[in-house]
């Protein structure tokens, strides 16, 4: 996923240089100096095509030949939408921000993407999956069958459902903490201070964890009994008080327990290989005529 995601802000970069940039567009413009010398917009607006031409074009053509087979299909997909699926993704990295040490704008970076070349990515693929997704249907016989064969990868190892309130220093942390073994409920503390706002409005709930190297993780599992909290534990988001709400020993969960994921799972998989399959047809079908040679947009 890193290329397509690399290959789509990259053509989203030379949208916005070519026709979204109004102060770009008038003319040779400085847009950066180095050291007082400047770099103006048409050396960048060369480089880019140099650099990176063919791969925009490539992603362009891909995208509006998806738009256009959605058309036809009679589907569409609304800004909302693609909000909802953006915040959705970002809320999963960013929770998990405390035991893997990197928020939604560090993955952004590592994927070489912009909030708005992300949303862009996102409008692709959920015209894709309104274009196929009728179609991603498991019969209940798949989903039993799946279980039967991998039941042993299906046990869960030692796991804990914790809470935590995080700050920005230790000292406010040690106050905080202070302040709930005097009384205070975690909870009504967690709404008060903690600078997460995905677990602050839920009175610090961060679900469940398991064993790891993180300090997160360690100082959770250090923890002896329920409703204990740790000491401040410092991570790269800030310093936790850390609340074990839970301890899950290791099991095997039954059919029941795990019927809908698995049929998630599988629904999942089989929405992909339809996506993949579609964008194939799409651009197999799709007339594309060159005006100028992709090639040509590349300098050795």
């Amino acid at each position: 996923m890193q290329h397509t995601h690399r290959t789509i802000a990259v053509a989203i970069a030379l949208i916005v240089l070519f026709g979204a940039a109004p102060c770009l567009a008038q003319g040779d413009e400085v847009v950066v100096t180095v050291n007082g010398q400047p770099i103006m917009s048409d050396v960048l607006k060369n480089e880019l095509l140099r650099r990176w031409g063919d791969i925009a074009l490539g992603a362009l053509i891909q995208e509006m030949a998806v738009e256009q087979a959605a058309l036809e299909a009679g589907v569409s997909v609304t800004p909302e939408e693609i909000e909802q699926r953006k915040d959705s993704f970002q809320r999963n990295i960013d929770v998990r921000g405390a035991t893997t040490g990197q928020n939604f704008s560090m993955w952004l970076a590592q994927q070489k993407m912009t909030p708005y070349a992300f949303r862009q990515w996102i409008r692709t693929e959920l015209l894709l999956e309104n274009i196929v997704g009728d179609e991603a249907v498991v019969a209940d016989a798949e989903v039993a069958a799946y279980y039967d064969q991998r039941r042993d990868q299906f046990q869960q190892p030692e796991r804990m459902r914790v809470s935590h309130i995080c700050v920005n220093e230790r000292a406010e942390a040690e106050r905080i903490r202070k302040e709930i073994l005097d009384g205070k409920p975690f909870e009504q503390a967690a709404g008060e201070y903690s600078i997460d706002p995905y677990t602050r409005d839920e009175g610090g709930a961060f679900g469940i964890i398991t064993r790891g190297d993180s300090p997160f993780q360690n100082g959770a599992f250090a923890l002896e009994g329920d409703n204990q909290m740790t000491e401040p534990v410092q991570t790269q988001k800030g310093w936790h008080i850390i609340r074990r709400d839970e301890y899950l020993p290791a099991s095997t969960p039954g059919f029941d327990e795990v019927e809908d994921q698995i049929r998630s799972q599988l629904e999942g998989q089989k929405l992909l290989m339809l996506m993949s399959k579609k964008r194939a047809e799409i651009m197999q079908d799709a007339r594309v005529d060159h005006e100028v040679d992709p090639t040509d947009l590349v300098t050795n």
